[in-house]
């Protein structure tokens, strides 16, 4: 019988692989590091870039809109108004020949308060717009508006300055009295006029921008840390004729 032929064994080129890879890792870790050396900062970011799980912005933009409408209305500025309510009443007798003279009051009310408002109950993805290489997700909310069931009217006389000018021939009892009940019951609505004034306005437009991107960004920045958020206003409606 022949006798068998002794097996040659190969060496095998596993360790050399392996060796090429290592050697390949180390020479691309050196590039970076020399291309990005003196900007550790840089390193950091793009690590965590890297690491940060990528959301689509179609769930940012429901996140954000069921954060908002959770809200149904937003407080975004309380206006301290002053007001000032002057009835006057005349009176004439001998059909219209003899002049009884003007009552006239005025009276002034300060610590009037009036909240206004951002109604969120209506938002709809259309009132998002996202853009991808800005990375900006820009909200258009109805602009602020008086809350009238949030309107805080003083009744302290010690908050009135109250001032009544009677007519030659009339009585404090009769007309003053009767004016000076119409004043306050006139206050209320002159509060809510003095706070839809364009100025108290432009403050809340303020607040409720700076209040609206920090309630967005406070549940966005954990999908996406880079996404700014930006808020408009729609137009306010022209009030009819």
């Amino acid at each position: 019988m022949p006798e068998d032929q002794p097996v040659t064994s190969h060496p095998s080129r596993w360790p050399i692989s392996i060796a090429a890879i290592f050697i390949s890792l180390i020479l691309l870790a050196g590039y970076v590091f020399k291309t990005c050396s003196g900007k550790p900062s840089q390193i950091v970011q793009s690590v965590a870039n890297a690491l940060q799980p990528q959301v689509s912005i179609n769930t940012v933009i429901q996140t954000s809109l069921e954060k908002l409408r959770d809200e149904s209305k937003l407080v975004v500025f309380t206006a301290n108004v002053s007001v000032m309510v002057t009835k006057f009443s005349e009176k004439k007798t001998l059909y219209g020949k003899l002049d009884l003279g003007t009552t006239t009051v005025r009276l002034r009310a300060s610590g009037n308060k009036a909240q206004l408002i951002i109604p969120l109950k209506k938002l709809a993805e259309s009132d998002f717009q996202f853009d991808e290489a800005a990375d900006r997700l820009t909200v258009t909310l109805p602009a602020p508006r008086v809350d009238e069931s949030l309107v805080e009217v003083q009744t302290d006389p010690a908050y009135y300055e109250l001032e009544t000018n009677l007519g030659w021939a009339r009585l404090n009892k009769f007309s003053g009295d009767f004016l000076r009940e119409q004043a306050r019951r006139d206050l209320r609505p002159a509060v809510v006029a003095e706070a839809n004034n364009p100025h108290i306005m432009k403050m809340a437009e303020e607040s409720g921008k700076q209040k609206i991107a920090a309630l967005l960004e406070a549940s966005i920045k954990p999908m996406r840390t880079n996404t700014t958020v930006v808020v408009e206003f729609k137009p306010r409606p022209q009030p009819k004729n």
